[in-house]
Parts: C-alpha cells; structure tokens; sequence
C-alpha cells in the first residue's frame, strides 16, 4: 500500500516584538527618571524653602494669663525646624521644664507649617511665707515667686525660717510634701482656718477659729484621728473637766494645756 503522507506543518510568520519591546523600555526608563526627578525636586523644595520651616510667627501659645509667648518660643527649641521633623512629644517636654507650666499640648500642621501649644498655667495651691517672702506652692511642692495676681483665699502656711522645706532642698526651694498634704487635709475638713504655722518641733499648729486655743496638729495625714482628738478636747474644755490653752492633737489621744 502506499504509504500516508507525512501531516503538513504549518508555519505562522515570525514577528520581531523587539523594537516595541525597546519601546515600552524607552518610556519606563523616562517615566521613571520623570518620577525620580520631581521626588528629588519636592524634597529640596520642601527642605529649602522658608514656608516649610517654623520661625516666631508660625508658633502659637494659647491659655497664657500670666506667662509670655515669647518665653516659651524660647523654651520650645523650635526656631529654624524643619515642619516634617519635628517631634511634638520632644516640644512638650521642653516646655514641660518650665516650672510654671503645668501641661502642654502641642499640635503640628505640616501642610501650613504652623506649631500651636496649648498650655495650663501653674495655679497655686497653696501660700508660704518664710523670711524671704511669699511663694506660690504647687501640688507636689515645689515653691514659686508669684506671677500675676494670687487667686484669693488660698490657705497660707507662716514658716519664717522655712523649716518645712524639703529635706536636701536649698532653703525655701521646696516644702515637704507631707507638711503640704497635711495642711491640704486640713483646710478640706476646717474651711474656716486660713492660715496655719510651721514649727520645726511641732509641726503644723493653728488657732481654733472662734476660740482661744492654739491646736498643735503635726506633719502626717491622719485627718480623722486628728479631728476626733480635736472634738474630744473641745468636749473635756467646755465641760470644764479640763483647763488650757493649747490641744495637741499628734497622739492617740488628746493632751491639753
């Protein structure tokens, strides 16, 4: 028999894809370098020009009564920053070391490189009067020179040779925190007392409003054991089953003399 014929193959013209190829190479490579260019062209724009660095007038300080702006520009280290670069937790902190603030809160717009601060001013709790004058306390006792009007009515503690400052503190810097606590405690429970003395031996003592004893009340917190003394002398004096002039109130029980 005579034999099958071998299949045709059929064959499809070859086509050169490499100029195209090439092509889309060319314009990758230009798109990329496009891109890389305006990147670099943004970056030195935004690291050269004036508009993206934050100088005094592109700082704002906001809760201000008593503290000045400008201080606290000084104090903030942002002159010259870079809008980008600058770490707001860092700003705060700095400011943070002046002992009259008492927080701040600092906001970062980078789009119109503005820095504005939120600050709480130091509002005194108490008063102390040494030798040297009269200071602000703050609530973990560190001693202030005022600044700006002292809001009325705060209880003020008379200590002429500042022996309730804090022991290894230069003299007057700082008050003990527990003699401040105590007297905090005790102007919460008598409203009526507005100033108490300091006595290196005796602590904290005050006279009784309305009356002519002198009570010597001590350092610590004890507040309730305190005043239970207090209302047991009060008690044992006017029924006449006691005389003095002074109740100290420091121990488990009462003494009057």
């Amino acid at each position: 028999l005579p034999s099958t014929p071998a299949a045709r193959r059929i064959t499809l013209p070859a086509i050169d894809l490499s100029p195209m190829v090439r092509f889309v190479r060319s314009r990758l490579l230009w798109m990329t370098v496009l891109a890389v260019v305006a990147v670099a062209a943004l970056v030195t724009w935004v690291h050269t020009d004036d508009r993206w660095f934050i100088y005094r007038e592109d700082a704002y300080f906001n809760g201000l009564s008593y503290l000045d702006a400008d201080e606290l520009w000084q104090a903030s280290g942002l002159d010259g920053w870079q809008v980008f670069w600058i770490d707001a937790n860092e700003v705060r902190r700095l400011l943070l070391e002046n002992p009259y603030v008492a927080d701040a809160r600092v906001r970062i717009s980078q789009l119109g490189a503005k820095v504005t601060v939120d600050i709480t001013e130091v509002r005194p709790v108490m008063l102390w009067t040494t030798d040297t004058g009269t200071r602000w306390l703050r609530d973990d006792g560190l001693a202030l020179e005022p600044r700006g009007p002292t809001l009325p009515g705060l209880l003020e503690i008379l200590d002429a040779p500042a022996a309730a400052t804090l022991a290894g503190a230069t003299t007057g810097s700082a008050i003990d925190p527990a003699v401040l606590q105590s007297a905090q405690a005790l102007a919460n429970r008598m409203p009526g007392i507005t100033a108490l003395r300091y006595n290196a031996i005796v602590g904290l003592n005050f006279q009784l409003p309305g009356t002519e004893y002198w009570v010597y009340w001590g350092d610590d917190a004890e507040v309730e054991k305190k005043l239970n003394n207090l209302a047991a002398a009060e008690t044992l004096l006017r029924t006449g089953r006691a005389e003095g002039t002074v109740i100290d109130v420091r121990f488990e029980r009462p003494y009057i003399k």
